[in-house]
């Protein structure tokens, strides 16, 4: 059956094909619509085949058409013509090389992409030590990509696509883990995960993290996930956690003997003070006493490093026992006022008490032992004035000690309470401690459940209030902070 001329036009025209037939000369014999477009021919303008395209692409097709004219066999090659690439088929017709052209740009460009895309992917699985898995329920084939077989620790090549590798090698304690969470998948169709160990054929054993949901493909249902290797997180995290615990275990034991030894370590100090004290009463002259003097300071500030250091040793190895009992705090403080306003008016400082009858229940000498810090430091940087009071406002206590001296800078606050810091901004801050008055008063307001709070303007006032709250239950010991 011959098929119409015009029909063959039509199909020609229709075809997404560029269609070009040529004598064995390169001269045009015929082109289909696409090709009189593309390459601006008419009827009365038919070049040849070398006249169309730039010299490195004629000789191209020169050589591929030598090759089809001697072999009498169909040659195919690619040919790039104004930034589009093309495929093109070249047959044998009778006497003429009939040429189809497919314009494969688009296809080039995406298979590009598909590749960056596809790469990309990889090295972001790779980075993140994370394989993807996907199993077709319908035929129950497993896809995994590269990484997966990397966590695995086996070779793609010798792994049939039936085999289930996730469950041979994770091992048989997690295996519940893994069972149940798919499970749940498939009755929820909700993502899972969970955390495995995987026992790779070298003998090693990989941490993983797995999660798993439901995605359709060709509207069929199937189960997808990702492992990640997190061998080395887990691993730091315990290396972390031992040697924080041995870290702890070491400092225990160290303000432990500390603690311990706190009478064999303050005696040698008391028996100082005495000696001093007892070369004060024998006639010195003006050089002697005014050495004399500077002992004595060195004297008490070794004693008050003393002090502090044991301190600090006795409330971390919990070593400062909690004794809660009933007192009236405007007593408590009056003493402490009457002790404290004799060397204030010695350092022409003013010190005033504002104290209501208040009722609380709370360790009395821990107490003593924060207000005398805070005391101290105010008596060190005030100007000439402090003041101590406290008040009661519905189930809490405040007591305020407040100085009108040097302040503190707002970005030094939150630092303050930590050991051994002392600001950088007071150049007598060496000379005057070691920087433990506040940590230690810190943790012993920690021990008896109180709260401190500081506010302090540069150059004007710094207050320390001490909260305490009445409606706690006084029967509980405190955790040490």
């Amino acid at each position: 059956m011959t098929i119409p001329a015009d029909l063959k036009e039509f199909l020609l025209n229709i075809s997404p094909h560029i269609f070009l037939e040529i004598n064995s000369s390169g001269q045009i014999v015929y082109a289909g619509s696409k090709a009189q477009y593309i390459f601006a021919l008419t009827n009365t303008n038919k070049p040849t085949i070398f006249e169309i395209f730039p010299k490195k692409q004629s000789l191209q097709i020169k050589e591929h058409l030598e090759k089809l004219v001697y072999q009498q066999y169909p040659e195919k090659f690619s040919l790039e013509f104004k930034n589009r690439n093309y495929n093109v088929l070249a047959y044998p017709f009778h006497q003429d090389i009939v040429l189809l052209m497919e314009d494969i740009t688009e296809k080039r460009q995406l298979s590009h992409l598909l590749y960056q895309v596809s790469a990309r992917l990889e090295f972001a699985e790779k980075t993140a030590h994370l394989g993807y898995w996907e199993l077709d329920l319908s035929n129950k084939k497993f896809y995994w990509s590269k990484q997966m077989y990397h966590i695995f620790g086996v070779d793609a090549n010798t792994v049939s696509c039936k085999r289930n590798l996730i469950r041979e090698q994770i091992l048989f304690d997690d295996l519940k883990i893994y069972k149940e969470q798919l499970s749940k998948l498939i009755k929820e169709e909700k993502p899972v995960e969970g955390k495995v160990r995987i026992l790779k054929p070298n003998g090693k054993i990989a941490y993983c993290q797995f999660k798993a949901g439901i995605i359709f493909r060709d509207f069929r249902k199937n189960i997808a996930g990702t492992f990640q290797d997190i061998t080395t997180l887990v691993e730091t995290q315990i290396a972390y956690q031992k040697a924080k615990q041995e870290a702890e275990a070491n400092n225990m034991a160290k303000s432990y003997f500390i603690a311990q030894a706190s009478h064999d370590l303050r005696q040698p100090m008391q028996a100082l003070n005495i000696f001093i004290e007892n070369l004060g009463m024998t006639e010195l002259s003006a050089l002697q006493t005014e050495i004399l003097k500077k002992i004595q300071e060195s004297s008490n500030n070794l004693k008050n490093m003393l002090d502090n250091l044991l301190d600090i040793s006795k409330l971390d190895s919990n070593g400062m026992e909690y004794l809660p009992q009933t007192f009236n705090l405007s007593d408590f403080l009056c003493r402490l006022c009457q002790e404290y306003t004799n060397i204030a008016q010695n350092k022409g400082i003013c010190l005033q008490c504002n104290i209501h009858n208040i009722q609380i229940t709370t360790d009395i000498v821990l107490l003593e032992r924060i207000i005398r810090n805070l005391m101290s430091n105010a008596l060190k940087y005030t100007k000439n004035k402090i003041k101590i009071s406290a008040v009661q406002h519905n189930e809490k206590v405040y007591i305020f000690v407040i100085d009108n001296g040097i302040g503190i800078k707002q970005e030094e606050i939150p630092y303050i309470f930590d050991e051994f810091f002392q600001s950088r901004f007071v150049s007598e801050n060496r000379r005057n401690g070691a920087g433990l008055g506040l940590s230690i008063v810190k943790k012993i307001a920690s021990r008896i459940g109180a709260k401190i709070k500081v506010k302090s303007v540069l150059k004007k006032f710094t207050c320390f209030t001490i909260i305490l709250d009445l409606s706690a239950d006084k029967t509980k010991i405190p955790s040490n902070g």
